[in-house]
């Protein structure tokens, strides 16, 4: 029965680092401002030629295409000669498609780390009769691993994010339609890798942020409350 506590309680901390990941890929990747953001700062549309009102409806149409809401991130649009093209070739269609796998394994995942969060922590305020103080303790535990986990990635990316960054292509997809040529795949034209380079330290940063607010919370409550009782 000890292992079972041990082994539950380890998962629950665990669970912490997997639920922070997991929701800020998925606000990330359903947020158009952040596909805005790319378009402005690295000035896509002078380098694509499609006009920025197109490009914000191409962010539209990936982030419907992650969310299962159309069947296919194709579309059409105006060269700067008025003239019409589809936007993707075949292998960039199957890499987005492997993206999207991956979105809906990050959603799955984020669904059950969060049901397990809050299953645990009923089980734990019932099976313990409300020694809420320890499951607090547990909280602070898991914030703290993910800060820590953020802290050894943000470090090994500062020095060598494009090592890391071919890593998970690798590891991630099992063809090579990851690796597109920059003067005629759109899709690297759209989203270059030093977006890539912003985006992981933004969202790092919103992961060790959310964790030390959740974890600093779960850290004070028990404290304020001891304090005064």
């Amino acid at each position: 029965m000890k292992i079972v506590k041990v082994a539950a309680c380890s998962l629950f901390i665990i669970c912490f680092p997997l639920l922070l990941l997991t929701s800020t890929i998925r606000c990330g990747a359903s947020s158009i401002h952040i596909y805005e953001y790319a378009f402005d700062k690295y000035g896509i549309s002078e380098v694509t030629k499609i006009e920025r009102a197109q490009l914000s409806e191409i962010a539209r149409r990936l982030i419907d295409y992650f969310n299962s809401r159309v069947e296919t991130p194709q579309m059409k649009v105006a060269s700067e000669y008025g003239e019409e093209f589809e936007l993707f070739h075949d292998y960039e269609l199957i890499h987005l498609s492997d993206v999207k796998s991956l979105l809906q394994l990050d959603y799955r995942v984020q669904g059950a780390t969060l049901g397990y969060i809050v299953i645990y922590s009923l089980l734990f305020l019932l099976w313990t009769k409300g020694r809420w103080q320890n499951l607090a303790k547990q909280i602070t535990w898991g914030c703290a691993l993910t800060v820590a986990l953020i802290a050894m990635l943000g470090i090994a990316s500062i020095f060598n994010f494009e090592q890391l960054f071919v890593q998970f292509h690798l590891i991630s997809f099992s063809n090579p339609y990851w690796m597109l040529d920059p003067s005629k795949d759109y899709l690297i034209m759209l989203f270059p890798e030093n977006f890539w380079q912003d985006i992981a330290f933004l969202g790092g940063g919103a992961i060790a942020g959310g964790a030390l607010l959740l974890g600093g919370i779960a850290w004070a409550v028990p404290f304020i409350y001891k304090r005064y009782h």
